[in-house]
């Protein structure tokens, strides 16, 4: 059980491990953090910190996170976080450590920080052309690798936008106007971001974009292009929210869970019977 990112910079690391080894509990160990710098900066004001610690924030907060992880009883000196002095943090999850997931969009320098740290990785492909990724998956796994770490540590993700209907080509069609609504809202504070016109839509949801639309057969093809090209140990997909009927958003899941996902996993599974 994993959440979408949790904006580790604006948050205290205590806390967020505390609701999690909660959900741990609750789960019976199934609980999963991802925690990302975050794309939007609208928390830094409102929890009083300052965007010019944007870097530093995320990586004081990330070992003092990883070190909750680790220990019961803390002794930390924070710069920008709080000093702990012999103090336990309860409770403790089921699992002997909560699994931690590091989300980014695909900036370089966090790339590497993340390989250093031998923590799994969670890339945003959301434009563009996946395979743009690629290298960048490559150099995170070598240099992790380099720093000593598992090549079992080396944990790949990816999340995705898209949505699946029974008909492939009313999914392309109802889906548009959904993700202009989202892409254009974010282009009025975002200068690299621009309004979505419909010959750019239909190039995310062909071949070679990032976005997963159609019929549960189309989306599970275009997955395993996309998880063989990049070498993915997971993949999630982002459904709309608010923008979509409710009944049809339980659809696409239901889709998505009971066609796409077994398809997925059965070609992989006989991939691998196949080079045994």
């Amino acid at each position: 059980m994993t959440s979408a990112v949790s904006i580790l910079s604006s948050m205290d690391p205590i806390r967020l491990f505390q609701q999690y080894a909660t959900i741990d509990a609750l789960s019976n160990g199934r609980a999963e953090i991802m925690a990302g710098r975050g794309s939007f900066t609208e928390s830094f004001p409102l929890f009083s910190y300052d965007l010019k610690d944007y870097g530093a924030l995320f990586d004081e907060k990330l070992d003092l996170l990883q070190l909750v992880n680790e220990k019961t009883k803390l002794d930390w000196q924070g710069r920008l976080t709080q000093t702990i002095s012999s103090k336990e943090v309860y409770p403790r999850p089921v699992q002997d450590k909560l699994p931690l997931w590091i989300a980014t969009g695909g900036h370089v320098e966090s790339t590497v920080k993340i390989a250093q740290a031998g923590l799994p990785i969670v890339y945003a492909i959301i434009g563009g052309n996946p395979r743009y990724f690629k290298k960048l998956i490559q150099a995170y796994r070598e240099i992790g690798s380099e720093a000593g770490h598992a090549s079992h540590e080396l944990k790949v993700g990816a999340h995705s936008w898209g949505w699946i209907a029974e008909d492939g080509e009313q999914a392309v069609k109802d889906y548009f106007h959904p993700t202009k609504q989202v892409v254009d809202a974010i282009s009025k504070d975002r200068p690299h971001w621009q309004e979505l016109r419909y010959e750019q839509y239909l190039e995310q949801v062909g071949q070679n974009g990032a976005m997963f639309v159609g019929n549960p057969d189309q989306v599970a093809e275009k997955l395993i292009r996309m998880i063989e090209d990049l070498g993915l140990d997971r993949f999630m997909l982002h459904l709309p929210l608010g923008s979509m009927p409710h009944e049809q958003v339980l659809r696409a899941i239901e889709l998505f869970g009971t066609q796409v996902a077994p398809k997925v996993r059965a070609y992989f599974a006989m991939k691998e019977a196949y080079t045994q």
